[in-house]
Parts: structure tokens; C-alpha cells; sequence
């Protein structure tokens, strides 16, 4: 009988299946108690942004959305956990390698925009306070708490 590795390991989406659980969690997790549909679709072909699924062992638990912004730096658009598979420090691993992937690519800083609820977990990951300032121009949200951390 073939024992299940619990080996995490990052993976961008490309197969369907990774893209079904991306769309899942998304919406789950950030669109549907919004009573929205998800108005980001269009970022999922875009060379600016990465999207990616956490694989623990053969299972999918996890989705990023990663932006790449000039000026070496990104922004965390998504991070998720899939409720099922919380609080074994997943999240703070999924980040970390989230992190690794983007200093391989010369990035130096990554932003986000930290709902009240996940603002502890930022912290306790080494972000701290610091302007989004989203290239686009977008306002920064009024609800969240602008984080980010020197890779």
C-alpha cells in the first residue's frame, strides 16, 4: 500500500484541474461573499500575473495570485488555504515559496493589501506596513491594511 506524501511543493497553473481549483477557491473565498462574480478572470492569461496552486502530496489545498509589477517589485493579489487543510502553518509555507519563486526572478519587494482578519499572519510571516502604491492608480482599499516585506 502506497503511503500519501505530505511533500508541499508550489506549482503555476496550467493543467485544468489546477485551474478548476484555482477558479473554486477564488471564488469561495473571495467572490462569492461578495455576491460577485469574479471580476478578474482576464488576469488568468495575462504575462503580468502568476497564479499558483499548493500541492501537498497529490492533493491541491492552496491558491496565490501573484502581479508582477516594474521597479523589481509584485504584489500579492490571492493567497488561500483551503479550509479543509488550515492551520498546519500551510499558508506560511505556501508564502514562503511563494517568496523563493519571486527572488529566482529578481524581485525585491512584495506588497499586499492585508484584510483585519489576515493581518497577524502577515506579521508573524515578516511584513510590516508599507504603501501599496499600485502602479495602476488604483485608490488603495480603506478596509485593508497596506503590508509588505523585502525579499
Amino acid at each position: 500500500m502506497k503511503k500519501e506524501s505530505n511533500q508541499i511543493r508550489l506549482k503555476k497553473c496550467v493543467e485544468d484541474s489546477e485551474w478548476d481549483v484555482a477558479k473554486r477557491l477564488r471564488n469561495k473565498y473571495f467572490f462569492q461573499p461578495l455576491s460577485i462574480q469574479d471580476p478578474y478572470t482576464w488576469t488568468f492569461d495575462h504575462k503580468e500575473h502568476v497564479h499558483f496552486i499548493l500541492y501537498r502530496g497529490d492533493t491541491m489545498v492552496g491558491y496565490a495570485h501573484i502581479q508582477l509589477w516594474p521597479h523589481h517589485r509584485a504584489a500579492l493579489r490571492i493567497i488561500v488555504i483551503d479550509e479543509l487543510y488550515r492551520n498546519h502553518g500551510l499558508g506560511s509555507q505556501f508564502l514562503h515559496l511563494c517568496e523563493l519563486w519571486l527572488k529566482a526572478k529578481n524581485v525585491k519587494s512584495l506588497h499586499d493589501e492585508a484584510r483585519p482578519d489576515a493581518i497577524k499572519f502577515y506579521r508573524k510571516n515578516g511584513y510590516i506596513e508599507m504603501p501599496f502604491d499600485d502602479p495602476s492608480g488604483d485608490p488603495p482599499s480603506p478596509y485593508d491594511l497596506a503590508m509588505g516585506k523585502i525579499l
